[in-house]
């Protein structure tokens, strides 16, 4: 029902690549507003392949601890959000992210077991919904790394 309202109000999913497992349990949580595709082998790509699956997404939703950098986000003119899946940004060049317009967040440390980081990867999902303007915190997704991309969306303005 809902990706038909969403179609109905002329809006599209967007491409998002997951970086890691997936439970079924976030596709789902993922699944009204983007299209997801999952990429549990990512550890061996290198950073051709990398850029290449990257190309053309809206988000990156990343419990590998990814490296973006500059040279990276120069030839992604579309990503819009990089949520992490745990509380480390290392890797991330957060004031070439910022230039870009491109919203950051991770999440908070939980336990190293099943419930810990089912906890942090729908956080992580409500952080991605949040920064494309959707669900219940729409424009402000918790633990945003550059706050001062706040309300890209124009509502607080």
């Amino acid at each position: 029902m809902t990706a038909v309202r969403l179609s109905l109000a002329g809006l599209r999913h967007h491409p998002v690549l997951l970086a890691g497992v997936a439970s079924a349990e976030l596709v789902a949580r993922l699944a009204p507003f983007f299209d997801v595709e999952v990429a549990a082998d990512i550890e061996t790509w290198d950073p051709e392949e990398l850029r290449t699956r990257l190309a053309g997404k809206s988000a990156l939703l990343d419990a590998c601890g990814i490296a973006v950098e500059a040279q990276l986000l120069a030839t992604l003119p579309h990503l819009k959000a990089i949520c992490r899946i745990g509380s480390s940004a290392a890797g991330l060049d957060l004031d070439a992210c910022t230039r870009a317009g491109i919203i950051v967040t991770n999440t908070f440390d939980a336990a190293d077991d099943e419930a810990g980081h089912r906890n942090m990867s729908l956080t992580a999902a409500d952080n991605l919904i949040a920064a494309f303007g959707f669900g219940r915190h729409a424009g402000h997704p918790t633990n945003m790394l550059n706050p001062e991309l706040r309300c890209v969306l124009g509502c607080c303005l």
